[in-house]
């Protein structure tokens, strides 16, 4: 009886010591990939008028295993106002210390459109402050996602 308790404990620090260790080699470097907003841009708007944004990012990978990227999600603020939400699924693959851009075209929620065409019309100059935030899902990795919030104004067309 002794012998087949301290046969399990063996057994139980070994699958352990596994984990742990598979947990490390999974990780032990792994840095965050750098995400860049390196767009925003409004497109000409569709038939029911709605407003349209080609939004570009930039990934880049400092890592030695590519990154296969699950999905992603994103929101957009002008003049502080929740104008599009967005999802998307069919994204590259960014190669070992390499990169590589995502371009996602994305139209604007009819409700937050409104409030920030009344904020735009009040609004001196041909900037707007946009807000964007987005969130990568990565497969299997840790961490199995990446954020990125990024600031700043895009000119309009007038």
């Amino acid at each position: 009886m002794q012998i087949l308790q301290n046969f399990n404990r063996i057994l139980v620090l070994l699958m352990m010591a596994a984990l742990f260790q598979g947990c490390t080699v999974l990780t032990p470097d792994f840095e965050e990939p750098s995400v860049q907003v390196t767009g925003l841009e409004p497109l000409p708007s569709s038939r029911g008028g709605d407003l349209r944004f080609r939004i570009r990012l930039r990934v880049d990978n400092p890592n030695s295993v590519p990154l296969s990227l699950a999905g992603l999600y994103y929101t957009l603020e002008l003049a502080g106002h929740k104008v599009v939400t967005g999802t998307a699924s069919d994204l590259p693959r960014i190669p070992a210390y390499g990169g590589d851009d995502i371009v996602v075209d994305a139209s604007a929620n009819l409700m937050g459109s409104f409030m920030a065409a009344a904020e735009l019309m009040s609004m001196r100059g041909d900037t707007v402050p946009y807000t964007l935030e987005a969130k990568l899902g990565l497969q299997r990795t840790f961490p199995p996602s990446i954020r990125v919030r990024k600031s700043g104004e895009i000119r309009l067309a007038r």
